[in-house]
């Protein structure tokens, strides 16, 4: 060969050892990550891996396709979304310090790696480890690129190489809560001191992606290099001078891109359908891409048309007509039913208000008037035998005449299925789904009657219970100007007003039929549930048996009702606020119930339609029950 030819292929050669080779560089991806969905709606993080240098994932050439149809989106970066939901990344670099990198192999190592800092995206988390004799973390995985610039600018080149310790100790730097990690490593020579084995530094980076710079190294070194970059399925890298690691660097640099929040929108008629989301960008000239495959969510608010049919919008206003007319037919089928009970309620009031003065009074049952209706006849009839067959029409009418109410068992009944079935028609054209409505309807219609009737009985209890003292001291009044016991309460009657004057109207009513005035009396406080008046009726009955002044008795009996009485007022005062709290805590639960039912029912609809959700659902009903009674007991004082 001559000479000059022969200088001509050394000097190719030793260009070939000093350049970095060329390889085939991985393809260019894009990954999504955090994926979120709502009726309408898919919102992800898109990242960009192994792009070309200087190459950004530009937000304006992103397009999207759903099952080949194009669809519209938007895209913004993460710094200006403000969005702390993207997946946290970070990067460890391992950068030999031995005494081989003194001078200005060190020099131009860090003027590589400050490049590689100015490359990354800002979110990127950088750890530095130096793999001097021994190794040293230099710095664990932040974000502050200051203290990453002058933790680098700090390195100081000594003593052996102990690389495999380094890569062993960067690979557990990374935390939970880095996702998307990776590691650089950096050398110029073999592993001479490390306690570490090659296999455990291959074990160490399996999980991680990983690539390696040989810098002026030779070909059995840089191959050690290139074992370790494929156990991390990451890139092996060569340069031969300080340009060559800058260009290096710039290139695993593009492992990393500026993440966006992209925000796809899904067509109508994709809506609770599974279909695949294509993303593409145009990155260097070149198309890269990511799919999703999906099963977008449903918008539960927009009812689906019945296949085979054809959907049509209805106006807003013929809808809200339509409830009013049936509102207006459920009021007017209820008042049909349920006037005849008031006008029947309010004759038998009057009448029993005549019975009470009459001689023989009959306690027998009004007569139906003429013009009562052939439904509501059929109606009461049917309640009527329901009432029989279930043989509560006794206690029914005590607890009715109790809440001074004169409507016969079998006609409170059946007004109250009436509330019940208007409640229930009612909430179910309000409330969606409406067998959810239905059955809310039915518990409020049973609930309000029978809240209302507990209700007033309480009221004319607590109102007879306050009346007593009162009433007793005109009796008192009477007893001691000469009249009899009969006299004085007749008297009294004319002064007292309901429920005084009725109850104790009663009692003397079955006077006139021969009956005892302090059996009569008794019935009235068992009646009345007194245990004021049971002391009365004991008063009553020792000075009939003993003697004595029986205005006396009751005068010191109506003092001592009077302070239990104030006792009760204090202790009703004192305990007001714990009662007020348990009261809220018992009503939230169903609040909060009714408020999403009327807002949001489709956050409902899992509890309904799981066995998971029914099981919740039933112990939630039981704490909230157990909890119920032990608040009422805590609070309850008896005086």
């Amino acid at each position: 060969m001559k000479p000059r030819a022969l200088m001509i292929t050394s000097l190719l050669v030793v260009l070939t050892l000093a350049w970095p080779p060329a390889q085939a560089s991985a393809d260019p991806r894009l990954t999504a990550s955090s994926v979120r969905q709502e009726p309408g709606l898919v919102e992800f993080y898109l990242s960009g891996t192994d792009l070309p240098a200087a190459q950004v994932l530009d937000a304006g050439s992103l397009t999207a396709t759903i099952d080949g149809e194009p669809t519209s989106l938007t895209a913004q970066q993460i710094s200006q979304s403000g969005q702390g939901r993207a997946v946290k990344r970070g990067v460890v670099l391992v950068l030999d310090t031995s005494g081989s990198m003194a001078g200005a192999s060190l020099d131009g190592a860090k003027s590589a790696v400050i490049a590689f800092l100015s490359a990354l995206p800002s979110d990127v988390q950088v750890g530095v480890v130096t793999a001097g004799a021994p190794s040293v973390v230099a710095l664990r995985p932040t974000s502050d690129r200051e203290r990453v610039r002058t933790a680098v600018l700090g390195l100081r080149a000594a003593g052996e190489t102990a690389l495999y310790d380094a890569v062993v100790s960067g690979a557990g730097l990374f935390g939970p809560d880095i996702a998307d990690r990776r590691m650089v490593v950096l050398s110029d020579g073999a592993d001479t001191a490390s306690t570490k084995t090659m296999q455990n530094a291959e074990q160490a980076v399996a999980a991680i992606p990983t690539d390696t710079i040989a810098f002026k190294t030779k070909e059995a070194e840089a191959s050690a290099l290139a074992t370790l970059a494929a156990a991390g399925k990451g890139k092996a890298y060569k340069a031969g001078d300080g340009d060559a690691l800058r260009g290096v660097f710039a290139q695993a640099a593009g492992a990393f891109s500026v993440q966006l929040l992209v925000r796809v929108t899904v067509p109508r008629q994709k809506l609770g359908q599974a279909g695949r989301l294509v993303v593409e960008a145009k990155v260097a000239g070149s198309t890269v891409a990511t799919d999703l495959n999906l099963t977008f969510v449903p918008d539960t608010r927009v009812a689906t048309p019945l296949v085979g049919t054809i959907a049509t919008g209805t106006p807003v206003w013929v809808q809200y007509g339509l409830i009013v007319v049936i509102f207006i037919g459920l009021l007017g089928l209820g008042v049909l039913l349920t006037g005849p009970l008031l006008g029947s309620a309010e004759r038998r009031r009057r009448l029993a208000q005549v019975q009470q003065f009459e001689a023989n009074p009959r306690r027998s049952q009004p007569p139906r008037p003429e013009n009562e209706s052939a439904i509501a006849q059929a109606a009461l009839q049917m309640s009527e035998q329901l009432m029989k067959q279930a043989n509560a029409e006794g206690r029914l009418a005590r607890q009715l005449d109790r809440a001074g109410m004169r409507l016969r068992p079998h006609e409170w009944l059946l007004l109250r299925l009436a509330v019940l079935l208007v409640a229930a028609l009612l909430l179910a054209l309000v409330i969606s789904p409406w067998p959810l409505g239905f059955l809310l309807g039915l518990i409020l219609g049973w609930g309000s009657t029978a809240a209302y009737h507990r209700v007033r009985a309480a009221r004319r209890l607590s109102a007879f219970v306050s009346q007593l003292p009162d009433a007793l001291q005109l009796v008192i009044g009477s007893l001691r100007s000469g009249f009899s016991l009969t006299q004085s309460l007749d008297a009294m009657l004319r002064e007292m007003g309901d429920p005084i004057s009725t109850e104790f109207g009663r009692a003397l009513g079955e006077t006139r039929l021969g009956a005892n005035i302090e059996d009569a009396l008794d019935r009235v406080a068992a009646r009345m549930k007194s245990k004021d008046l049971a002391f009365v009726v004991v008063a009553i009955r020792v000075q009939r048996e003993i003697g004595g002044n029986l205005a006396q008795v009751l005068a010191t009996t109506v003092g001592t009702m009077r302070e239990r009485a104030m006792l009760h007022r204090q202790v009703q005062a004192l305990s007001a606020e714990g009662r007020l709290s348990a009261y809220v805590l018992i009503a939230l639960p169903v609040a909060v119930l009714g408020y999403l039912i009327v807002v949001r029912a489709q956050y409902l609809t899992p509890l309904i339609a799981s066995p998971v959700g029914l099981v919740l659902i039933f112990i939630g009903l039981v704490e909230l029950i157990v909890g119920t009674i032990w608040m009422l007991k805590v609070v309850k004082v008896e005086v």
